[in-house]
């Protein structure tokens, strides 16, 4: 798996997306490529790319969208130069969360960065309590007043 070079921020448009000049188009042709990132109230974030076509005078094609990262998403650089994404999704627990926010928090968009950080509150308040021998509810009882509390403190 290739390593993250940079982390991409801003780019939240097709008018403020970030391009690669020299792309591959089929087996011969070369095209440009734009990468954005799309934020959607209660789906999340999710990565859209779209190509020129050299055939037709470097027109845009229709673009491409991945599927959403529930609770955020961020571009990125790898070490050999192409660009990456990565999702912060419901899968991750109170550390991965921490991880991916430290990591990636610098590219995601400021629209989905509430949600992130209420997941990551509600994540390690759920695993600090059930390290501690809790049941799940009380567990689940922690996490949504971390959640809140977070929402709260931002809001």
């Amino acid at each position: 798996m290739a390593t993250v070079k940079q982390v991409l921020s801003g780019h939240v448009s097709p008018d403020t997306a970030y391009v690669v000049e020299d792309y591959p188009y089929g087996f011969r042709l070369r095209c440009r490529i734009r990468y954005w990132l799309e934020y959607k109230e209660g789906c999340g974030v999710r990565c859209w790319s779209q190509t020129t076509n050299p055939k037709r005078g470097g027109v845009w094609n229709k673009p491409k969208a991945s599927t959403y990262g529930r609770f955020g998403g961020a571009l990125y650089l790898t070490d050999n130069g192409h660009v990456a994404w990565a999702a912060l999704t419901e899968y991750t627990d109170g550390a991965e969360a921490s991880a991916w926010l430290e990591k990636f928090g610098a590219g995601l968009p400021e629209p989905a960065r509430p949600v992130a950080e209420m997941w990551r509150a509600s994540k390690v308040a759920y695993d600090e309590r059930r390290a501690a021998g809790g049941s799940m509810q009380e567990a689940a009882r922690a996490a949504a007043q971390a959640a809140v509390a977070t929402v709260k403190a931002e809001g």
